[in-house]
């Protein structure tokens, strides 16, 4: 009886509808080393190694003052095929290397359980940017965009997913290329 009483006594106190907890990681410069790919092109597949410095002003917004991008060319068979029908591609240019500066959103942290046993901390976030590419035969300006997630190994290192798109042009065309890379950071 005495249990019976106290249930409608807790319903009505009100819990909070929305609790927030504090971010446990938070950087403050961030120094980045990523490899990826560049795998839009049929013939030439490009393998990328990446270095950038990023300089978060609040939990939420940061910028992504440079990342230098070099390029590997690692050949398919495609254009080896194409030669055994006696067909020659057309010659259009490669990424060598690139530079780009972006601005950096962060709206989504989260905390989750991994196998119930420990907890993980990351974050979603999205950029947007410029800069400029060398490619084969030429030099062009460059804007991209793009998201990721990172998951947090301790206070100092991260793991970071990215998925960028960037456009190449001149005044006489444009050159797609999706970007895909894993990197570590390191925010001392």
């Amino acid at each position: 009886l005495l249990i019976m009483t106290a249930l409608p006594s807790l319903a009505d106190d009100a819990l909070p509808s929305l609790a927030v907890q504090n971010r446990k990681y938070t950087e403050s410069h961030e120094f980045t080393a990523s490899f990826g790919s560049l795998p839009l092109d049929a013939f030439t597949k490009g393998i990328t190694f990446s270095g950038a410095y990023t300089l978060h002003f609040n939990d939420v917004w940061a910028w992504e003052v440079g990342q230098f991008f070099y390029s590997l060319p690692s050949d398919t068979e495609l254009e080896a095929e194409l030669r055994a029908f006696d067909i020659k591609p057309t010659p259009f240019e490669r990424v060598e290397q690139f530079v780009t500066s972006n601005i950096v959103f962060k709206p989504l942290y989260w905390k989750g359980a991994w196998l119930n046993d420990s907890l993980t901390y990351g974050e979603f976030f999205m950029v947007a940017g410029g800069g400029y590419g060398w490619l084969t035969r030429t030099a062009r300006p460059a804007v991209d965009a793009g998201v990721g997630a990172r998951v947090y190994v301790n206070s100092f290192a991260s793991v970071r997913f990215d998925v960028r798109h960037m456009s190449f042009f001149n005044d006489t065309d444009i050159q797609n290329e999706l970007w895909l890379g894993v990197g570590l950071s390191l925010s001392p």
